[in-house]
């Protein structure tokens, strides 16, 4: 159990529900989760988020599904939730218990869990907000704000209800159903400061990430140009985490091509230039030509030392070389003048992407040594 839950309760922002059941507890991506900004989680019981349609879970299956998650919230300063189960809180050694049943009496539930752990429930009108209010709660949940898959017969209240609870609610609320980054900002402009979702974190290609962007839409300002940058800064962020500092002497593929390309840029003008070969009717320049190999030679040793600068101005002329061919591309009059455009075009906005991590991974900082002190990004 966590030494203060309820102080834990009010930092809360970020609360993330788990199937317990069949496929739902991947460990793996709940740390993820967790690392990215989860603050409680909640095992659900019955089944709930499981692709593969698993049922009710009994009081040892729970149990077992708890105790393999209180590390990992303990590790991360989260608090554990039981759904509808007060009886076993205490066994499971969670923080406490949701309800969202009304076969469950909540006065009957405080007295099973104890003073100690914390006590949620769900309301879905404003009479409930408005009852929870002199209930022995700790907290509530308010929605479906959107219709959700996983609780497919209730209604959606929409964010009406969610500020109707940021006015008259003095229990901490957190909105609930169908909540994703791209409506995140709308619930928390509504007046909700606190989110729960499932299938936002559940089904991410990055479960760290989509927890990062959530918890950044709902601290950050309802202003839509902070929102947007706070948004920015959090998938930046943990972009940068994830990225893995180039071992000493890597040189990515991208990286060789890009200095083998400067290379062959300027060696190719050295040998136009000693064959004669004429430009508009006369020789190449030797003063445009000097500084013109200088600059490739220096970038193709700058990019083969690894060095960030001439990366970017690497990438730099490569951008103004797609910008050259894509006026060229305009002004096409045959196949051939389409096709040589499309090629520079397509080629060099595929390696401008590929160099685009690789200078992530120049800039990144240094792993320190095994053992060594780490924290979760953007905690």
């Amino acid at each position: 159990m966590h030494p203060d839950p309820r102080t834990r309760l009010t930092e809360a922002r970020l609360y993330y529900l788990v199937a317990a059941a069949g496929d739902g507890l991947d460990e793996a991506r709940i740390e993820a989760a967790l690392r990215g900004g989860v603050d409680i989680v909640e095992l659900l019981t019955d089944g709930s988020g499981a692709s593969d349609g698993s049922g009710e879970l009994d009081g040892e299956q729970l149990l077992a599904a708890a105790a393999r998650l209180r590390p990992l919230c303990d590790r991360h300063n989260a608090l554990l939730m039981l759904h509808n189960r007060p009886e076993l809180v205490a066994s499971a050694d969670a923080d406490g218990v949701h309800i969202d049943t009304t076969a469950i009496d909540l006065a009957q539930a405080r007295t099973t869990i104890g003073p100690d752990r914390l006590l949620g429930a769900s309301t879905h009108t404003a009479e409930e907000i408005v009852a929870a209010q002199s209930l022995p709660l700790d907290y509530i949940s308010v929605g479906p704000v959107h219709a959700t898959p996983i609780r497919p017969q209730a209604r959606p209240v929409g964010t009406s209800l969610v500020t109707f609870a940021s006015r008259n609610s003095t229990l901490p609320f957190f909105a609930v159903g169908g909540i994703e980054a791209h409506n995140t900002g709308a619930v928390a402009a509504a007046g909700a400061q606190r989110i729960a979702v499932l299938r936002a974190i559940a089904q991410a290609s990055d479960p760290a990430l989509a927890a990062t962007v959530l918890r950044a839409e709902i601290t950050s300002p309802a202003d839509f140009l902070e929102r947007y940058r706070a948004r920015t800064e959090a998938q930046n962020a943990a972009a940068r985490a994830r990225l893995e500092p180039l071992a000493p002497g890597e040189r990515p593929w991208p990286l060789q091509l890009a200095s083998a390309v400067a290379l062959l840029a300027a060696v190719v003008n050295v040998v136009a230039f000693l064959a004669g070969a004429k430009l508009q009717g006369g020789s190449l320049p030797v003063g445009e030509l000097l500084p013109f190999v200088f600059v490739m030679l220096a970038l193709a040793a700058g990019m083969w030392r690894r060095s960030a600068a001439a990366l970017l101005v690497f990438m730099a002329l490569l951008t103004l070389i797609i910008v050259l061919f894509s006026l060229f591309l305009i002004e096409a009059s045959n196949l051939l003048g389409v096709i040589v455009p499309l090629l520079f075009i397509g080629g060099g906005g595929f390696l401008f992407w590929k160099l685009v991590r690789v200078l992530g991974r120049i800039q990144a900082p240094a792993v320190g040594p095994p053992g060594g002190p780490a924290g979760p990004p953007g905690r």
